[in-house]
């Protein structure tokens, strides 16, 4: 019969893992009067903004969904306003998309939708008989994300607002 090796790690406790790990660790301190700190100095990486911890909810869905139907109203009310009878200008058009697309994204954080991030959109372009694509790439949950597009047409030009609701969790 073949003789049985030993295993490598006969010599060492289970016990010596867990002081080697606590050991490696190390406690963050926050000293508000030193200005050499690295968090004081303004390091991208850590923020003091935050004091405390905060307690996990082990919530995986939200609350309330959200629903873009909500949203389509007043958001087609701001494009209308917005662009109207306006006619294409490169410079101006790009000025009211960047103002619409605030509003409809101020308009979409004052509803109940909690723990929602959103992105909204809008393109504008002039109208010549062309054909125009719009397309967008996300990372989807198709149980907790959602989105909204807006269309708006006049003689002179074409808008399209775009809303994405993100859950994040």
């Amino acid at each position: 019969m073949s003789e049985r090796r030993g295993s490598i790690m006969k010599g060492i406790r289970k016990d010596s893992h867990t002081d080697r790990l606590r050991e490696s660790t190390m406690d963050i301190e926050m000293h508000d009067d030193d200005d050499s700190h690295p968090v004081k100095r303004g390091s991208s990486v850590w923020k003091t903004g935050f004091k405390g911890k905060l307690a996990n909810t082990y919530r995986l869905g939200p609350k309330q969904k959200f629903l873009p139907h909500l949203i389509q109203k007043k958001g087609e009310e701001l494009m209308n306003q917005a662009f109207g009878e306006l006619a294409y200008d490169h410079d101006n058009c790009r000025d009211v998309a960047d103002k619409v697309a605030a509003d409809v994204l101020a308009f979409c954080k004052e509803q109940v939708f909690d723990r929602y991030r959103y992105v909204a959109r809008v393109v504008v372009g002039e109208k010549k008989g062309q054909t125009v694509k719009i397309a967008s790439r996300t990372l989807w949950d198709d149980e907790k994300d959602n989105f909204l597009t807006l269309n708006f047409e006049n003689r002179h030009l074409f808008a399209v607002g775009m809303v994405f609701a993100i859950y994040f969790e």
